[in-house]
């Protein structure tokens, strides 16, 4: 629950207790379920959260590395269906409950669930033989993509929307593997489709920001967020790779351009978001060009010397503006 919701809750669950509409008893045991207070507990618990997705996660993708034995093979699809259908259905009932005692717990179950329904689909690969592997991986991340926002709108939850929105990404054009010794290597197949599917993205979250969580009680406050964040993460991610060596120059220009706007709108429209993607693709955006044009020209010392004096200055006149900008505002 958002912080804002939890303030209006808790602030109408006062006025509820000074009219004498509910009794102490009730009143204490409302405000301790929609408290606003982020606690140290609340916090960790939302790690351990993640940490738990995470973690399971990788076990779920394990499972698909065991299943390549020859009796796995057989059995291994069938016990993750089951396993994903279980966790599934339990995470949905623990995460909808009325009284909300295992909010958390719930949507962690519900996301490792649809991660082991993901796994269960590429299992049945090489079960039967499936030729064109890499082609049919992508419509597996589709299908399990397509469920996950399902789930997602169905329950209002968040945890299955952010895989589900990811999942739609990588199945669009994204790929990664591991190269050893320690190292990944991260690939878009298609950049320039990325990067459409990206501002359709963003434009859907912020229609659904504007539009469907105008009302604060509403399930799917938050979803916005989902999609402006993602959205914006790979369209910068996209125009960066285009703009790596090899790229031509109006590419280059695209994407410096396009990190100026969003710092630009992101001032505008006073959304921190925009202005924290513009800023850290475009400090990227500088030291691939100075990487490019220099790191040979130059000794390496003379090389790091001119990228400080010059992050130096760019926060020096940045930090300048803002106070002029607090001085006129009366701040």
């Amino acid at each position: 629950m958002r912080k804002i919701v939890a303030e209006k809750l808790t602030d109408q669950i006062s006025d509820w207790g000074h009219r004498g509409l509910i009794d102490d008893e009730l009143l204490a045991v409302l405000k301790s379920r929609y408290s606003a207070e982020v606690t140290r507990g609340r916090i960790l618990l939302r790690w351990l959260g993640f940490l738990a997705v995470f973690m399971l996660g990788m076990s779920v993708l394990g499972a698909i590395g065991i299943a390549m034995g020859e009796l796995a093979l057989y059995i291994a699809p069938i016990l993750t269906a089951g396993i994903a259908c279980f966790t599934w259905t339990r995470g949905v009932k623990m995460a909808t409950d009325p009284e909300q005692h295992y909010p958390t717990s719930g949507a962690v179950l519900v996301t490792v669930g649809l991660l082991a329904g993901f796994a269960s689909l590429v299992m049945l690969i090489p079960l039967f033989d499936i030729p064109a592997y890499n082609n049919l991986v992508p419509y597996m991340m589709f299908a399990t993509g397509a469920v996950a926002i399902f789930t997602a709108y169905r329950h209002g939850l968040r945890w299955p929307l952010a895989l589900g929105v990811l999942l739609l990404f990588h199945g669009l054009g994204n790929m990664h593997s591991y190269g050893g010794h320690g190292s990944y290597f991260l690939g878009i197949r298609d950049e320039r489709i990325t990067v459409i599917a990206a501002l359709i993205s963003i434009t859907f979250g912020m229609w659904h920001e504007k539009t469907l969580e105008k009302d604060l009680n509403r399930r799917e406050v938050g979803f916005g967020f989902i999609y402006i964040i993602f959205g914006l993460f790979y369209a910068n991610l996209s125009l960066w790779f285009l703009s790596l060596p090899g790229g031509q120059l109006e590419l280059v220009l695209l994407f410096s351009a396009a990190c100026v706007a969003q710092i630009v709108a992101g001032g505008k429209f006073h959304d921190g978001r925009f202005i924290g993607f513009g800023i850290v693709f475009l400090s990227i955006d500088m030291y691939t060009r100075m990487f490019e044009n220099f790191w040979d020209e130059l000794s390496k010392g003379a090389f790091f010397l001119l990228s400080g004096g010059f992050a130096l200055a760019v926060g020096i006149v940045l930090e300048r503006r803002a106070k002029k900008v607090k001085a006129e505002a009366g701040v």
